[in-house]
């Protein structure tokens, strides 16, 4: 019987960085181990059918939702699959690429269940999709953060001008608010990356990050590190909330508390954290500086990653090879 794997799934909006943290979260782990699937590839038309529709691809319509969803559960059982593969640079089709079986990977001396990150604009959108998943992240940056996002990304990897950019951005907005957004509501986690006062668009490893986890995920206690915390400055902070415990970190948090906290999560991992390659996390995607809060978004994520990976092998869910 194939090994099933660790499915783990974010979602969000066009440009909100979904690619940075799924990224940032398979170095982490070592690309060598796990599988990544980007679920966008999934469109009906492309970019001269949609343009002629009316129709974008944040619409379910615009998807074959049925042949995702098909693909997500058979990686779910360890099954490969041949997958389609949208060009985002040239607005069409590339060949179907071969996934191969998402098997379990070497760690401490055993085989645990590999992880397989799934990311797009609609991977928490269907009940079928979301029951697939051992853990759902949510990305949910500040709206012109997003604009700022896209238009950059759009204008240096797709050809786009910054008119054009905009322009889509309205056209897909009523889309965003019915299909995109309400997935939010799914998650278990949710990350919101905002802007300080004086914000530099240059210089992004400023931004501060709010990170809100759930109730239903197991605790990270972090008394420890809040303690290092300046209260005056509140460079780290943690309030409880009815529905989850919501983290802020500041863009100017200083390296030494930086550390601190990313200690804690270490010391947290245990064993686990031998298998970790902590290089190039909290780096974005144009290499524009490294960034403290977009570093340990992408640790956390990995911790909870690992939490809820031992959660399911201890309830029989998954197996040790």
């Amino acid at each position: 019987m194939p090994h099933r794997p660790f499915m783990l799934g974010i979602a969000g909006d066009s440009g909100a960085g979904k690619t940075t943290i799924s990224s940032g979260i398979a170095r982490l782990l070592g690309v060598e181990r796990t599988t990544q699937i980007c679920v966008d590839d999934y469109h009906k038309y492309d970019r001269k059918q949609r343009a002629a529709l009316g129709i974008t691809p944040l619409n379910p319509e615009c998807n074959y939702m049925d042949i995702m969803e098909q693909h997500v559960r058979l990686l779910a059982q360890g099954e490969p699959i041949l997958k389609p593969v949208y060009n985002h640079s040239t607005g069409t089709f590339d060949p179907p690429v071969y996934v191969p079986a998402p098997r379990a990977v070497e760690e401490g001396g055993r085989l645990v269940p590999r992880v397989v990150v799934l990311e797009g604009l609609l991977t928490l959108y269907s009940p079928e999709l979301r029951s697939r998943y051992h853990l759902k992240v949510y990305l949910n940056p500040e709206e012109e953060l997003r604009r700022e996002w896209k238009i950059k990304r759009d204008v240096a990897k797709r050809g786009y001008t910054p008119e054009q950019v905009v322009a889509d951005i309205e056209r897909r907005m009523p889309d965003s608010e019915a299909f995109i957004w309400p997935q939010k509501e799914h998650a278990d986690i949710v990350v919101r990356f905002y802007r300080p006062p004086g914000y530099d668009p240059e210089n992004p490893s400023t931004l501060n990050v709010r990170i809100a986890l759930r109730h239903s995920l197991p605790r990270l206690n972090l008394t420890e590190v809040l303690h290092l915390a300046d209260e005056e400055e509140a460079l780290i902070r943690l309030e409880a909330r009815k529905n989850a415990d919501v983290l802020d970190i500041t863009g100017n948090v200083s390296a030494e508390k930086a550390q601190a906290l990313e200690n804690l999560i270490w010391e947290a991992l245990g064993p686990h954290a031998e298998q970790f390659n902590p290089e190039l996390i909290g780096t974005f995607w144009d290499k524009a500086g490294q960034s403290y809060p977009l570093a340990l978004t992408q640790l956390i994520i990995a911790y909870y990653l690992v939490k809820m990976r031992e959660l399911a092998i201890q309830k029989g869910v998954l197996h040790y090879a």
